[in-house]
């Protein structure tokens, strides 16, 4: 029995090893057609053409005449059968490559090496990553889309050829050519990796060619310079360096590129390159393996490939198998010795002609018989799809590896009770990396640079040391460990993140030990280095697997698991979202621009924990110079009281200080023996109080007797010559009272109003007994007013024993990395950050930078629970989604999900109002604030200086529209005329449907 089953697996092995593999794109095509095609262009050939197909030469995608006409020769002269373009732009390739085209009688194989897409050579194209971060990654079926993707984008170039995949196994952590090119060091993965970026390329038409067989990964020397060796065993070879071709040549794919190596347990003839060699090409890769399809040299010209000087390069090339010469030194020479060793019957004509025509039958396969110019118009845009930002975003998303991670340090939490630092070494301050920790918490920024002098760095480390978590971006390999960053591990919480080759991470050995986690991003590009940021403050889960040891520290295959805890940010198609009609929001905000209905805004779209959209438009004021970005700060207006008031009385009403149904009266002492004290907490929520909607404190502050007539009037005239609103103008030459109002601070005057303004501490009493002895309406009626929300602050204040400001900071905004959001943010950022918004000639007589627009709120000191908040869209979002997460952000709970559930999902059963916040009118268009398209289930908030913000739990997406609509007058209305924040938030859902 066990002869026979030894005998059977024998012969299954000899199939396998003597099987014609024809490869699956000549298996599919018909093959009668293609044969019909192939003998007519073949008999219409010279025996100079036929010799030419065989040559492929590298040509500069320049239009300069030279060029074009060092090309043509190459055309004409030899007949070449392919072009091999070198560095340039996508555009001017298209434009030479259709020159080429119609120059010549056969059409000609376009190729490209480019083992990570067309950036590799072309400018002005989407960066994908390179093989070693590609190896990080767990999920094949994503590196196969990727080579879906790069395969569309060679057919829009009209690229017919890929020199990749590398399936290179790096095993030697000193190799100076492959290193980032392999997809690692275990073999199986490598062919795993391999295939999948195969079955990517071929499933769209584009041949792969695998690169560099035998195996180029275990070597010290570089195949450009010299012929590197590899003294390995046969054995060692099958279960190593040559598993990946087998594997590969055994799926059926069309190209093999033969390298410039010498393998003597291949064949030991003295100095013969693998590519030249016969036992290797012919022996080996065609009978053994059985390989039917495209045999393509490395580089002719390549120093690993020089031979003796009787011998010409091609010549041998074809002599060992190969069936395309790539980038011989001298291609016409070249030509002309190959036909001569035909002539000497060195060469068979006939092995000769048998390569033309298999070249022909794959020009044929890959639709050359029907060639058509490459669209030169719009090719950049349809190259640099949203899809491909999606893929090259999601790429290094998932292969961010974390190998180091005590104590669960990552995602980092408790953002509010620890100071965090970054240091780039051999990267700027600010760089991607540093600008995305940014958006999670306030990081203070450090850089240290190979021409940094002793005393800076010395400098850069003294400043580290007041910061409890420092986080060490390694962004070049020039730089080593230094003594004062092994110090700096073992003192402090380092976390460090690797833009380079994993290996490096041996140099940093002692640091690294010491350091409480460590990520590897791969590469010092911007996607690797805003998706490490995202792992280690939780906006994405590491989910990346080590692809190669690093000697010392990690084995292949280590990777750690995070979570995901805070929002993320990443393409629009991430969330199943449609980038293209996203867009429609840029056209909806450019016709505010230009109709003037706002300098300028900020629009955010998050959903399912990622922000998919995030962009700034316009400038801080119509005359300005100052442009709109990421981290300038609105106010939010009435916004405020969703966004800070109602996040204290939730927790407030976590605490049990109060229930819906109390009485206002019992926490705001004031009102006791008024008509407001038995109001209930929720009427206020409600805006069903029967409370005034607004009171014109300033008023009390006005010297009466300082002008004659009124304040106010319908018409502009020389006693009312200022613009107050679009029905009403105002007169500006009345004074304060000087013991309510005074021009500097000083004791009993600390409420700072606006610039040089203070108002009498005492006023709070004044402003008190106003909403004391201020009319009340029917209560159960819906009346939007700013007064609920000024006495739901004072309640809360008076029952949790501190300011709102304080302890929105401390209980909320600290923790969720909200530092942009604050009152009165003149006290903690520059004003060059703040948006102004409304020149008030009016009430405080200047243009409003930093000081809370709405007067009710400037004179109880810019802190109120109708308005003051300042924030930006990015802040504003933390905030939305630990609503959307029932109280949960970062890994922390704030408010318990029972209070988030009460508070989000209640409504008034009078009219659309929820608890404090506002929400759609289903079925009245005219009457909801929101887009038709709107679920009853969202609620959110607008603001009179021109902003927004809408949560919709059924879809778990985030709406945030900010601008300064009030700049430099409140009287502009376009922003509602125009129906700008509506239309965007229908824009947004025609997206996600």
């Amino acid at each position: 029995m066990r002869k026979v089953i030894y005998t059977a697996c024998l012969c299954w092995f000899a199939i396998s090893c003597f099987a014609q593999a024809e490869p699956d794109l000549m298996a599919k095509v018909d093959k009668v057609k293609m044969n019909q095609w192939v003998d007519s262009v073949f008999d219409a050939m010279s025996y100079e053409e036929r010799i030419g197909q065989l040559f492929m030469v590298v040509v500069d995608p320049k239009s300069d005449a030279r060029n074009i006409q060092k090309m043509m020769r190459y055309i004409n002269e030899i007949h070449i059968g392919g072009i091999l373009f070198q560095k340039g732009n996508p555009v001017t390739q298209a434009e030479v490559c259709n020159r080429a085209q119609k120059a010549s009688r056969v059409p000609l194989f376009i190729s490209l090496d480019g083992e990570w897409g067309l950036s590799m050579r072309l400018n002005g194209t989407t960066r994908f990553p390179k093989n070693m971060m590609l190896g990080a990654i767990e999920d094949n079926n994503l590196i196969t889309e990727y080579g879906k993707e790069v395969a569309r984008q060679c057919k829009e170039l009209g690229i017919q050829i890929n020199f990749a995949p590398d399936v290179d196994v790096n095993s030697n952590v000193e190799n100076p050519v492959i290193g980032l090119r392999s997809f690692g060091e275990d073999p199986n993965a490598v062919a795993d990796k391999g295939i999948a970026y195969a079955k990517g390329l071929e499933g769209m038409g584009v041949i792969s060619v695998s690169k560099h067989f035998p195996g180029h990964g275990d070597t010290s020397d570089d195949s450009h310079k010299t012929l590197p060796s590899v003294f390995h065993s046969q054995a060692r070879l099958d279960s190593v360096e040559l598993l990946p071709f087998k594997r590969y040549v055994d799926n059926g794919f069309a190209g093999v590129m033969t390298g410039h190596l010498y393998v003597p347990s291949l064949d030991n003839t003295p100095n013969l390159p693998a590519s030249l060699s016969y036992k290797i090409i012919t022996g080996l890769l065609k009978d053994k393996w059985g390989f039917k399809g495209l045999c393509f040299t490395d580089a002719l010209a390549m120093k690993g490939a020089t031979t003796k000087k009787a011998d010409n390069p091609s010549v041998k090339a074809l002599l060992a198998g190969n069936d395309i010469l790539l980038a011989p030194a001298t291609p016409i020479n070249d030509f002309s010795a190959v036909k001569e060793a035909i002539d000497e019957g060195i060469l068979s004509l006939e092995e000769v002609e048998a390569k033309c025509l298999k070249i022909l039958r794959y020009k044929y396969i890959t639709g050359l018989n029907q060639y058509s110019p490459v669209k030169v118009q719009g090719l950049s845009k349809r190259l640099n799809s949203p899809h491909a930002a999606w893929l090259a975003a999601k790429l290094n998303a998932e292969a961010i590896t974390v190998l180091k991670n005590e104590s669960d340090v990552l995602p980092l939490k408790q953002l509010g009770k620890k100071k965090i630092a970054a240091l780039a070494i051999g990267g700027e301050v600010g760089n991607e990396f540093q600008a995305m920790l940014n958006r999670y918490d306030t990081v203070a920024c450090f850089s240290i640079g190979r021409n940094s002098t002793a005393a800076y760095i010395q400098n850069v480390y003294n400043r580290l040391a007041g910061y409890d978590i420092i986080i060490c971006s390694v962004h070049t390999v020039r730089i080593p460990e230094s003594l004062a960053l092994r110090q700096l591990a073992a003192k402090k919480e380092l976390i460090y993140a690797f833009f380079t080759l994993p290996y490096f991470c041996k140099d940093y050995k002692n640091s690294a030990t010491k350091a409480k986690a460590l990520v590897i991003g791969y590469e010092n590009t911007p996607l690797a280095q805003e998706y490490a940021a995202q792992v280690i403050f939780g906006g994405i889960g590491a989910k990346g697997k080590l692809p190669v040891s690093i000697p010392g520290l990690y084995y292949s295959g280590t990777g750690i698991f995070t979570e995901k805890t805070r929002l993320g940010y990443h393409e629009p198609e991430e969330m199943g979202a449609d980038a293209g009609r996203l867009d429609e929001i840029d056209l909806i905000v450019s016709e505010g621009l230009s109709k003037k209905a706002f300098p300028g805004c900020q629009v955010l779209v998050a959903k399912d924990g990622m922000v998919i959209y995030d962009k700034s438009f316009g400038r801080y004021e119509f005359s300005g110079t100052q442009d709109v970005v990421d981290n300038s700060v609105y106010d939010l207006a009435s916004a405020s009281k969703a966004a800070g008031t109602l996040l204290a009385v939730m927790k407030a009403y976590d605490e049990k200080k109060f229930t819906l149904n109390s009485k206002i009266g019992d926490f705001v002492p004031e009102l006791k023996g008024s008509n407001k004290q038995n109001l209930p907490v929720k009427d206020l929520l409600y805006h069903q109080s029967g409370l005034t909607p607004s009171i014109n404190f300033y008023l009390d502050a006005i010297d009466r007797n300082s002008y004659k007539g009124s304040l106010y009037s319908n018409t502009k005239n020389t006693s009312h010559p200022v613009r107050f609103d679009s029905n009403t103008y105002v007169r500006n030459d009345f004074r304060y009272y000087p013991d309510l109002v005074s021009d500097k601070k000083k004791p009993g005057f600390t409420t700072e109003v606006a610039r040089n303004f203070y108002i009498s501490d005492s006023f709070k009493d004044t402003i008190i007994q106003d909403i004391k002895s201020s009319r009340l309406g029917t209560r159960g009626k819906y009346v939007y007013s700013c007064i609920n929300f000024i006495l739901l602050k004072m309640m809360v204040e008076n029952q949790m024993k501190k300011p709102m400001d304080r302890l929105l900071h401390d209980d909320f905004y600290a923790g969720l990395g909200a530092w942009h959001t604050t009152y009165n943010p003149l006290r903690v950022m520059d004003t060059l950050q703040i948006v102004p918004t409304e020149d008030d000639q009016f009430v405080r007589r200047q243009l409003l930078r930093g000081y809370v627009h709405d007067e009710a709120a400037a004179f109880q000191g810019g802190v109120s629970g109708n308005a003051g908040l300042f924030s930006n869209a990015n802040d504003l979002a933390k905030v939305m989604q630990l609503f959307l997460n029932q109280g949960v952000y970062g890994g922390e709970r704030y408010l318990s999900e029972e209070t988030c559930r009460l508070f989000t999902q209640s409504k008034s059963p009078t009219c659309r109002r929820g608890l404090g916040f506002d929400k759609p009118v289903v079925g009245n268009v005219k009457a909801s604030p929101c887009s038709p398209q709107t679920p009853v289930s969202v609620y959110g908030h607008t603001g009179f200086t021109g902003t927004c913000f809408w949560v919709d739990p059924d879809n778990q997406m985030i709406y945030i529209f900010l601008s300064n609509r009030v700049n430099p007058s409140r009287a502009n209305n376009k922003l509602s005329s125009l129906d700008i924040r509506t239309r965007i938030q229908d824009a947004i859902y025609k997206a996600i449907k």
